[in-house]
């Protein structure tokens, strides 16, 4: 049997979490490629990808192959892509080069239009609907670090390609013991995880505050849960079968993050790069809301003084 082929696209926290696990799970059965960059590339290229795990302690993973480019990488039969948000369009026109009718597409990025950014771009392939509920970083050029807590990854079917199901991929990620669930439809997850995260991470970027900081100011807590409305009309808007009783389930639980917690998106604004992911969570909070005629005017007015500070 030919060894079936894996592509990590992007080893940061995700990305590593997943590419270590099944680099280090990897056997006669598998190959597994990372795309990575720079001294993290550097590193691991020399010694391989240190993943620190609650359960397994410090484990060494080491890829078939670690590249920065996919142009001497064969075609692949599993694409995880595990970029950042405002880096899909370029990872997604490089898997291209190594992907066929027959590839699968994982990308368990934040977002709930995921899927329809991937085919918009993708020349062929079958996209499988994602999220991940996963703690994990960076810790140093080669070396990851998953704090454990909840972790699964939540996927479901192409609603293009009705017919496939991942028998296959479903025994790779348990025999590379990631927590898994396959759902037949994944909507609904992908959206009460975005209920969640965009009002956290649009609040805490607007504020400058942590979460503890501003879950203790009343106002900003008060723009969580206006958006976290807003986002639980619009999953409704499109048929997505979500409970109101989610957003004090979801202000309960921000008491369990630790109080100096700063989101992705707040790093991305601080950090003064000029790449963020906020056209994955404000831009599309606003553009769904016209689609289907949903008021979404406190996000509209958070996302628009963010972009404001930055532009």
């Amino acid at each position: 049997m030919n060894k079936r082929k894996i592509c990590v696209y992007g080893i940061g926290g995700v990305g590593g979490y997943l590419g270590g696990m099944l680099a280090n799970a990897s056997s006669d059965k598998l190959e597994v490629y990372f795309i990575a960059r720079g001294k993290h590339l550097m590193a691991i290229d020399k010694n391989g990808l240190t993943l620190a795990t609650p359960s397994k302690g410090e484990i060494k993973c080491h890829p078939t192959k670690v590249v920065d480019n996919v142009d001497d990488l064969p075609i692949m039969d599993y694409v995880f892509l595990t970029v950042k948000g405002y880096d899909l369009m370029d990872a997604v026109k490089d898997i291209n080069k190594i992907s066929n009718e027959n590839t699968v597409i994982i990308a368990p990025l934040n977002g709930v239009d995921i899927y329809e950014r991937i085919k918009e771009w993708l020349d062929k392939g079958i996209v499988l609907p994602s999220c991940i509920f996963v703690t994990s970083s960076v810790n140093g050029p080669g070396k990851v670090v998953h704090k454990g807590g909840t972790t699964l990854l939540v996927f479901g079917k192409d609603p293009q390609f009705e017919s496939y199901y991942p028998s296959e991929l479903l025994e790779i990620l348990n025999e590379s013991e990631i927590p898994y669930r396959w759902e037949r439809r994944p909507e609904t997850t992908i959206w009460e995880k975005f209920i969640m995260f965009s009002p956290f991470a649009l609040v805490t970027a607007y504020s400058g505050k942590s979460f503890g900081e501003v879950m203790e100011d009343q106002e900003h807590k008060g723009l969580i849960r206006s958006i976290m409305e807003e986002v639980v009309d619009l999953a409704k808007a499109k048929g997505i079968p979500v409970k109101d009783s989610l957003i004090e389930t979801y202000l309960g639980n921000a008491q369990f993050y630790p109080y100096e917690t700063r989101t992705s998106y707040q790093r991305d604004i601080e950090s003064g790069r000029g790449k963020d992911e906020g056209d994955l969570i404000g831009g599309t909070i606003i553009r769904l809301g016209k689609e289907y005629g949903v008021p979404t005017s406190v996000a509209e007015i958070v996302y628009g003084k963010i972009r404001s500070k930055i532009l």
